[in-house]
């Protein structure tokens, strides 16, 4: 699993206009390469949760990486370049982790061409509650047009869930044109 070759790096590091630093294509990357592994020191989901934030100004930034082994690589200790990949709602990366489920290697969704931003979906989890103040606090800023404006991952709804939210949001309609008709009524009595 080389994530390089004889011509160096796939990548470099430097300013993004999404957020921060960001990780770019120093050169053109084919489609399913192996770009680079995300490293940091892992952890216990207790160790993680304990971690003080890496930037107590923006507390919800975090370089945490969540591995089906159950610990965390955290990317803000003894990480490398990779904590610098941005998040986005379509993206152009995905990490892939090896069989044990101890390693992530960031993989090319797609051909990428030099200068462009590497960017995968963070798709973070949260215990609590979905709530508007949640999504916020970790917003997303891709601006694509899929864009579901939070880097958390969504609950996916079922069809009887999409079926009921269509429903109410028919009734709400219907309810507001039979309330306005009804102040017209009172407003304007007939004579």
């Amino acid at each position: 699993m080389s994530t390089s070759s004889r011509s160096g790096p796939w990548h470099e590091v430097r300013r993004s206009h999404l957020h921060g630093n960001g990780v770019f294509a120093k050169r053109f990357i084919p489609k399913g390469t192996y770009i680079l592994e995300y490293e940091g020191k892992h952890l216990t989901p207790d160790e993680a949760d304990a971690q003080e934030p890496t930037d107590p100004n923006d507390p919800f930034h975090t370089f945490f990486f969540a591995i089906s082994n159950g610990m965390i690589i955290d990317g803000g200790q003894d990480g490398n370049e990779s904590r610098f990949i941005n998040h986005c709602c379509e993206p152009n990366c995905e990490g892939h982790e090896n069989e044990a489920g101890t390693r992530v290697f960031i993989v090319a969704l797609r051909d990428i061409e030099a200068g462009e931003e590497l960017l995968y979906d963070y798709a973070l989890t949260i215990d609590d509650k979905l709530t508007k103040t949640l999504r916020a606090q970790y917003a997303c800023l891709c601006g694509v047009p899929s864009c579901r404006g939070t880097m958390l991952a969504l609950p996916k709804k079922t069809k009887k869930q999409k079926k009921k939210a269509k429903l109410k949001k028919w009734m709400k309609k219907t309810l507001r044109k039979e309330l306005r008709k009804m102040l017209e009524k009172e407003r304007y009595p007939a004579e």
